[in-house]
């Protein structure tokens, strides 16, 4: 059973570097942004989110960490959202290396992330996933996710 596992400072500064870069070719390979300025595009937004880095308030970083093979098979991100009516774990970044992609971890982390909104009282998990992802839309609607908005674009010229 992986253990969310609090990520350190070194391990973070190498973790927002690479989210960054891969949130922005998400962006671009889903048809959200052009590939011009994506990157700077990217690097605003997370430190829009990040003000202080893992420092940031209410979010939280965690290696997924795997005892079957002693080591970190891959990161989570996620920030305690509370509005008047409810509170919403909200999972910015839910990452399974390659390496160990299709061997459940991903389905255990969630379970895990469920553990964390209870102990913190939070009764929803929140989160985002790119259209073309359809992995990813597969696995959250196996795990009880629904669609509650939907962002459409038509692209014109």
């Amino acid at each position: 059973m992986p253990l969310l596992v609090p990520m350190s400072k070194p391990f973070f500064s190498s973790y927002i570097e690479e989210l960054i870069v891969q949130y922005a070719k998400e962006n671009v390979d889903s048809g959200r942004w052009q590939k011009a300025g994506s990157l700077t595009r990217s690097r605003r937004d997370t430190e829009r989110l990040l003000p202080r880095g893992i420092e940031t308030e209410n979010n939280h970083f965690f290696e997924l960490k795997a005892p079957d093979v002693n080591e970190s098979v891959g990161s989570i991100w996620l920030s305690l959202e509370n509005s008047a009516t409810t509170g919403t774990v909200f999972i910015y970044d839910l990452e399974i290396k390659p390496e160990y992609r299709r061997k459940g971890y991903a389905k255990l982390a969630l379970k895990e992330i469920e553990g964390f909104a209870a102990t913190h009282n939070i009764v929803n998990v929140g989160l985002h996933v790119f259209s073309n992802n359809e992995a990813a839309q597969a696995l959250y609607t196996e795990m009880g996710f629904k669609t509650v908005s939907l962002n459409m674009v038509k692209k014109i010229g």
